[in-house]
């Protein structure tokens, strides 16, 4: 994984809600910072989302809620997360979220540094060398 750093460019300050979506879909849209060895996902998730199907990866996943309310599916079991409230999802765990009650909800999400993810990150200046 990457590791190098503009050591001039620190401190760094991003401002998630200004930062371009790297996936905007219809009821889902989500903007990606990262630190030397994390990843924070910062999602609005909307009533129009399609229901996804479960999925997994291969880390741990840690979630706020922090507006909105949220109805996850987790291991086949539905939780429902109101305004920061955590939700941690170990590795190879099927998951899945949805909105509720027609409110709009903001998830932070934080994982280790995800390769598949750094092309989202490329605006950020204290990591040149991606």
């Amino acid at each position: 994984m990457p590791r190098e750093y503009d050591r001039s460019e620190i401190p760094s300050v991003h401002t998630l809600q200004h930062i371009e979506p790297y996936r905007d879909e219809p009821g889902f849209e989500q903007a990606l910072v990262r630190g030397i060895d994390q990843l924070i996902g910062f999602s609005r998730i909307s009533p129009e989302k399609p229901d996804g199907e479960p999925h997994t990866h291969p880390y741990e996943q840690m979630n706020v809620l922090v507006e909105g309310r949220l109805d996850f599916l987790v291991d086949g079991e539905r939780v429902e997360l109101e305004p920061y409230d955590t939700l941690v999802i170990p590795p190879e765990i099927p998951h899945t979220s949805r909105a509720v009650d027609g409110e709009t909800a903001t998830l932070l999400a934080f994982w280790p540094l995800r390769e598949d993810r750094l092309d989202a990150t490329t605006y950020q200046t204290e990591f040149p060398d991606l």
